[in-house]
Formats: structure tokens, sequence, C-alpha cells
């Protein structure tokens, strides 16, 4: 006569687990659990992307379905995420309209590194073009927030107010593809790799 009891207590503890997995996943949709760095993507038609986490908030862009982001951080249901534009850097997107994206999608969306190797690459051809030089003739990743530009010869012989000028530029387009808050720094070596100088946030 004992055994049925058994049963029923044995029963109840995993029916209470059942149903806080079930809370859990309510509360907690795939999408939702997403972290810091993740390439995120737009599900809706049209969306806004506001100023700040509220509906309240000036919308400052819209995207469009399918379109890629990176998450930044969350505020409740807000996510604010790196837009990969030289205009308007981040924004906020309400949870709901965004989605993880595929192992695939992942695999070919462009890293913080690439989107700066972009800019960087455009910024010289503009510099060649106004006086028929550059000044950095090659950028690498080294990690942490960090990169490593090579000088030429031009930008070593410039004077130091020159100099602080150029680099501020080069470290102003790696600081608006990397999240606020986050350390980075811009060492500039010269072609032998000897170490000149270093700004850092």
């Amino acid at each position: 006569m004992r055994s049925p009891i058994r049963n029923s207590q044995t029963v109840k503890p995993v029916i209470c687990l059942m149903m806080l997995i079930a809370i859990f996943c309510l509360a907690y949709p795939d999408n939702s659990i997403a972290l810091s760095g993740d390439i995120l993507v737009v599900n809706e038609s049209l969306v806004n992307v506001r100023s700040g986490p509220s509906n309240k908030a000036e919308s400052v862009i819209k995207l469009k379905e399918n379109r890629k982001v990176t998450e930044i951080q969350r505020q409740n249901n807000w996510v604010e995420v790196e837009l990969h534009r030289d205009d308007i850097n981040t924004g906020w997107i309400h949870s709901s309209l965004l989605s993880k994206a595929s192992q695939t999608q992942n695999t070919s969306s462009p890293t913080r590194f690439d989107v700066f190797m972009q800019r960087f690459n455009d910024h010289n051809e503009v510099i060649k073009k106004q006086n028929g030089d550059i000044y950095f003739t090659k950028a690498s990743h080294k990690g942490k927030g960090n990169i490593e530009v090579i000088a030429t010869e031009v930008w070593l012989n410039k004077d130091m107010e020159s100099r602080n000028n150029t680099l501020s530029e080069i470290f102003k387009m790696w600081s608006d593809v990397v999240p606020v808050g986050s350390s980075i720094s811009v060492h500039v070596v010269d072609e032998h790799g000897e170490r000149y100088t270093v700004m850092l946030r």
C-alpha cells in the first residue's frame, strides 16, 4: 500500500521542475538571452532605432528586415546595438524586433575590426587624393581592444601637433566601432616594428 505514495512523492518534484523550466522559457525566449557581441537580425519589415531604451525616445533611423546588428548591452526589453554605419554608430531596438542570427549568418557578418579596416582604407584613399601621401600603411588587431598601425616616414617627419591630429583620426575610427566603456588602444610603430607612441581610452 505504500508504493502509490512513493510514486506521488516522486512525481511532484518532477512536475515542479517542469513548471519552472516552462516559466523560464516564457520569460527568456531564445533571442532575449543573447550576449554582448552577438550578431542579431531585424525580424520585422521596418524597425525604429531609438536614441534610448524607450518608445518615447527619438527615432534616429529605421532598419529593414534581415539587417544585421551587433549587441552591446540590454536594459529590460531593449537592446543597444552597433549599427555598422558611418553616420550613426549605435541605437536601441526593442528585443521583440530582433532575433539571433544563425551560425552561417554569424560567420559572414563583419567583425568590428573589419568595419574599422574599411574606414581605415577609405581614409587613406582620401588623404592620398588630398596630398599624395598616406600616414599609416597597415593596421593589425592585437586582441582585447588593441590595434597596431605602421606609420610612414611622412608621418614620422611631421611635427608633434600634426602627428597627434592624424593619429586622433585613426583613434576615433577605432573608438567608433568598439562599445562605449571598453578599453582600447592604438599603438604606432615604424616599418621595423619600433614603437613610437600609443593612444589609450
